[in-house]
């Protein structure tokens, strides 16, 4: 059984995900790319200064993915130019996680799931992973996120998983045998789990996606 740390989502033009950088370190995030800003922002909103040392795994899913530094890339190589070393870096999703490990030294292991259909996600797999690595006793925490890069909007939805309850803990998660129907596995499920958060209902419980034998249920404490 897994408990729910915290449930974030962040919405932000590009200048203002610079400024929460900037407001975050103290300084800009030089040539990061706007998913690893977004990452930053974000973990280290998750986790107060004293758990960024703790056993972390971040699990993180995006129908975005580098779009726009992989279409830079690409226009300055139909010109003839030869790109920077960190503009190629740019259009990796992998790196996010070395850039932002030196603010978050407890970060063990990290991985990227692509989407490739908008209004879908996989928070159910994520889940069921997190779940399995706390449980083997591999970390602490799990960051789980969806992360999404725009033109002109970049947003982010978190979840933070812990292996134990903290006094905060609003809600526990654990995995039961179940097809029957439940919310749907949306990209803002962070979102959406607020707002049941803010009701009464006892329970929340997630779509199983075709094959899978488990579903994941979020229970309020």
């Amino acid at each position: 059984m897994s408990h729910l740390h915290a449930c974030l989502n962040q919405t932000f033009t590009p200048a203002e995900l610079a400024d929460a950088v900037r407001a975050t370190l103290g300084k800009p995030l030089r040539r990061a790319a706007a998913l690893t800003q977004l990452t930053l922002v974000g973990a280290l909103a998750c986790l107060p200064p004293e758990r960024r040392k703790l056993p972390t795994l971040l699990l993180w899913q995006s129908t975005s993915g580098p779009r726009q530094e992989t279409l830079a890339l690409l226009d300055e190589m139909d010109e003839g130019g030869e790109p920077m070393p960190y503009d190629f870096l740019a259009t990796q999703p992998a790196i996010a996680s070395a850039q932002i490990q030196p603010y978050l030294p407890g970060l063990i292991a990290a991985s990227h799931c692509p989407l490739n259909v908008d209004g879908q996600a996989h928070w159910t797999t994520l889940l069921m992973l997190a779940d399995r690595w706390l449980a083997a006793g591999r970390c602490q925490q799990v960051l789980c996120a969806q992360l999404d890069a725009w033109g002109d909007e970049a947003c982010s939805h978190w979840l933070l998983l812990g292996d134990k309850a903290l006094d905060n803990s609003p809600a526990r998660l654990h995995l039961i045998e179940s097809r029957a129907e439940g919310h749907p596995d949306h990209p803002d499920l962070p979102c959406q789990l607020a707002d049941w958060l803010a009701g009464e209902t006892p329970a929340l419980r997630l779509q199983a996606p075709a094959g899978f034998r488990q579903t994941v249920e979020f229970v309020r404490l």
